[in-house]
């Protein structure tokens, strides 16, 4: 796995808080309210450490997407707490326990997931020089082995944390990116560029 240091992290968190500004606008458009996000920080670790962040005691919510190109895998974005589904429940005016969410909902969740994910492709097309392929978007409920499976020892996950600020509440949700040795080279060298680049 590839070892991500400060600056590294630093230079991921600037280029998804961008990311996340522009999924902002267009969830306020959607939610009729400000929306506010903001990405306080960016980690990288072994998939295997990821109870550690999100338990495995409750359910969760997430909005998965596979995505294809030179860096690979699956984003996940999640709920990982019953007060961030408090969020979930504020952008989609629902009053129904995840598991009795109707197709319509269902279909405003996926939307959601969908704007925020593709927003962070966005940027990272850019940092790569390329496009990225991307498959449906798919809510999956439960536990974090349930929502954040498929992976084996040599899968890393960036965790991204993210506030979301609406109708005046501050709440948290996370972006995973889970992804293999190879990706994570690819990402540690685009990252690298754009560093360069930032410098001078």
């Amino acid at each position: 796995m590839a070892n991500f240091n400060e600056l590294q992290q630093d230079a991921l968190c600037e280029i998804f808080n961008i990311s996340v500004s522009q999924a902002a606008a267009s969830l306020s458009e959607i939610v009729r309210d400000a929306v506010e996000l903001s990405v306080p920080k960016v980690e990288v670790c072994a998939a295997d450490h990821a109870k550690q962040y999100f338990g495995d005691s409750y359910k969760i919510c997430g909005i998965a997407q596979r995505f294809y190109g030179d860096f690979a895998g699956k984003a996940i974005l999640l709920f990982p707490e019953n007060r961030s589904l408090e969020l979930v429940r504020l952008m989609v005016g629902l009053d129904l326990p995840l598991d009795e969410l109707t197709d319509m909902e269902q279909d405003a969740l996926i939307e959601i997931g969908n704007i925020v994910i593709n927003a962070c492709m966005a940027s990272l097309a850019d940092m790569f020089h390329q496009h990225f392929d991307c498959d449906i978007p798919q809510i999956i409920v439960g536990n974090s082995d349930a929502v954040l499976n498929g992976y084996d020892e040599n899968t890393s996950l960036i965790i991204i944390r993210i506030k979301f600020t609406i109708s005046s509440k501050d709440l948290e949700g996370y972006i995973v990116f889970m992804v293999n040795a190879k990706s994570m080279d690819a990402l540690e060298v685009s990252v690298n560029k754009f560093l360069n680049e930032a410098s001078g």
